[in-house]
């Protein structure tokens, strides 16, 4: 361009163009702004309705983890048929499946070592409890666990208790989530845990074994000079005094048998023998 004045009304014109282009876009940017401000405010207004309503969504799912992938499992209805044999094994095969969809969550990564969890959608209600009661130790030997669909809001509950499930792990118990609940089991009590409550809870005591039944030895029949007996339980004997020969008397525990009955006879215990003796 020259220096006509052809040429300078045209820059001012593409100047003033300009200008009005950055006020409208300032203009759209702060209407946006406040489109999304109103949004955010109505989204925090209306989120214990929109949780509650999420959370009644997901009342019948199931999250599964273990399930290791493999041709039998590619399609959801086959993943479906696999699930509804693993968790209801004892269902009749004539009743209405309780597995009515299911599908792998997350991406498919070529790096992935472990299988990706499965969402199972179950028919009615009862048969989400009906799984978490009957299958849990028997799929635990196979490491596949179950645990329930949570919301956002309930997984960031249950990462603020993860330093108390630790906590409790490293004092010796077996902590659990039921929901959003931290629980433990203290011997045969299951218990609850708040948060920043686990430094609180005492470790288990250890489990001593009791002391052992002490071995009877069986009766043996042997030969003991009296007045050795009698030395032994400190008593001195005269060398004049006569006790006559060592008798024959059965060993057996101190203190079982009858003094005067067990001397009486043609074999003699040795407590029996000494109470005799020593009066």
């Amino acid at each position: 361009m020259g220096n006509s004045p052809d040429d300078r009304h045209t820059i001012q014109a593409l100047i003033a163009e300009v200008e009005q282009l950055k006020k409208l876009i300032n203009n759209n940017r702060a209407q946006s702004d406040s489109q999304h401000d109103n949004c955010r405010q109505h989204r925090m207004e209306s989120s214990p309705q929109t949780e509650q309503m999420l959370r009644y969504s997901k009342r019948r799912n199931l999250v599964v983890f273990g399930i290791a992938g493999s041709s039998a499992c590619a399609t959801p209805e086959a993943l479906a048929a696999h699930l509804q044999s693993l968790l209801f094994e004892d269902a009749p095969s004539s009743a209405a499946p309780l597995v009515s969809c299911a599908y792998r969550l997350g991406k498919w990564k070529a790096a992935q070592r472990k299988p990706r969890a499965v969402l199972v959608e179950l028919t009615p209600v009862s048969a989400k409890h009906k799984a978490f009661k009957a299958c849990r130790p028997r799929l635990r030997a196979s490491r596949i666990r179950l645990d329930e669909d949570l919301t956002p809001q309930q997984m960031q509950q249950r990462k603020g208790l993860s330093t108390d499930f630790l906590g409790l792990k490293i004092r010796g118990f077996k902590p659990f989530f039921r929901g959003t609940t931290l629980k433990y089991r203290d011997g045969g009590v299951v218990r609850q845990c708040a948060k920043g409550g686990a430094n609180k809870i005492r470790a288990p005591a250890p489990t001593v074994p009791g002391p052992r039944p002490a071995h009877r030895p069986e009766h043996t029949n042997v030969a003991m000079d009296p007045a050795e007996v009698l030395r032994q339980a400190g008593v001195s004997v005269s060398k004049e005094f006569d006790l006559g020969p060592a008798l024959p008397f059965t060993m057996g525990t101190a203190g079982s048998d009858n003094d005067f009955q067990d001397c009486a006879g043609p074999t003699a215990s040795a407590s029996g023998l000494m109470g005799a003796f020593l009066g």
